[in-house]
């Protein structure tokens, strides 16, 4: 479930702070949201930060606009590179969201006596807030210095130069396995 006003958001707050009692018509930004309390915190302008309940803040610039942008995600890697990310992962249990349960395709395959595992999501949101999705990608950073290759490209299925390809491969070329290929095709009339 998405936040009701985004990080950064300026907003107008009329009610009661959690720390330093009542505001009204004041503007602050959004800082943060607790993830069990669902209040937030705000930072406002001639004013301090404190908590406020969703029911207290107002967007001051109109109605928001959530267009969703849809990522393709691919991942090949070896067996030991995939069992480091899933302790990553368990490491920082429990995650709201978890990335690595919602993978559409999981495939191993075996070549030079390796064992190798490719993970893809399809049409998924992927945004670089999420936590396992920042787990995923700073375990991936290490990889390098532990000789584990991989290959690891995200591609916005709106933007078409959205894209991102990071990779490993000089140490063992089977992870090079992904090619992105667009295609300009004709509606049915």
């Amino acid at each position: 479930m998405r936040n009701k006003y985004n990080y950064d958001e300026l907003v107008v707050v009329n009610g009661i702070g959690k720390l330093y009692g009542k505001v009204k018509n004041k503007l602050g930004f959004i800082k943060e949201k607790d993830p069990f309390f669902q209040d937030y915190y705000v930072d406002l302008i001639f004013g301090k930060k404190d908590w406020f309940k969703e029911k207290n803040l107002k967007r001051v610039l109109g109605t928001k606009k959530n267009k969703v942008e849809k990522y393709q995600i691919r991942l090949c890697t070896t067996k030991e590179g995939y069992e480091i990310l899933e302790a990553n992962i368990k490491k920082q249990e429990p995650i709201n969201n978890n990335k690595l349960k919602q993978i559409s395709i999981h495939r191993n395959f075996q070549k030079d006596n390796k064992q190798y595992k490719i993970l893809g999501w399809n049409s998924v949101y992927w945004p670089v807030s999420n936590k396992s999705v920042l787990i995923i990608e700073n375990t991936l950073k290490t990889f390098r210095k532990l000789n584990i290759p991989y290959q690891y490209m995200i591609l916005n299925e709106e933007n078409i130069i959205d894209i991102e390809i990071y990779q490993f491969i000089e140490n063992d070329s089977n992870v090079d396995i992904f090619w992105i290929e667009r295609k300009i095709k004709m509606k049915k009339l």
